[in-house]
């Protein structure tokens, strides 16, 4: 009986140290914040491992080349639309997913030119790490008005000071593998 309440205590410590919180350093913390907002800003809606879609896919791909890469983008002939290559889709969905849609539909995807939408980030707030590059992160999704700019790694207390109208406007878990220089995300909730 001795033993067998060793190796449970021995088991469940070792689980424990595998399931360790992280404390974030101001460099991987602003790393983490960025990632994050990526899929906060394309609005990316909850998603359990193995179930994202390829439409999920090709709307996150659409909305963060058109927030992040617009300058690259070219413009349709009628000027309304910028063009977003499938190739360009794969290379991002591969990138923060480590998945490519199935079959795309076309050889480029044209994306509504739009103005005045709100600013929307994430900040995390917790990382633990789960063992074999496997990490469980929980944060905030904050969000101000159509021309703000605040800093995304700033706090409430500091927009408040320099008169910025930021909103929080939920929370976020997600389940993040790491990859030599890269994020992969997993799973994501949203509250």
């Amino acid at each position: 009986m001795k033993k067998w309440l060793t190796a449970i205590l021995v088991l469940l410590s070792t689980f424990a140290m595998a399931q360790s919180e992280e404390k974030l350093e101001l460099g991987q913390k602003r790393n983490l914040d960025t990632f994050f907002s990526n899929f906060s800003e394309a609005n990316v809606q909850s998603f359990k491992e193995g179930s994202l879609s390829d439409g999920a896919l090709l709307n996150f791909a659409l909305e963060h080349n058109y927030k992040n890469n617009f300058k690259s983008l070219k413009k349709s002939a009628d000027g309304q639309s910028v063009i977003v290559p499938a190739s360009t889709v794969d290379k991002t969905t591969i990138k923060y997913f480590n998945l490519k849609i199935n079959r795309h539909m076309k050889e480029a995807y044209p994306v509504p030119l739009a103005d005045g939408e709100a600013y929307t980030f994430s900040q995390i707030s917790r990382l633990v790490n789960r063992g074999d590059g496997l990490f469980q992160a929980e944060g905030v999704i904050y969000s101000t008005g159509s021309g703000g700019t605040p800093n995304p790694h700033g706090t409430p207390a500091e927009w408040e000071k320099k008169g910025e109208d930021v909103s929080r406007v939920g929370t976020f878990s997600a389940l993040i593998r790491a990859e030599s220089e890269r994020y992969i995300l997993l799973e994501y909730t949203v509250r």
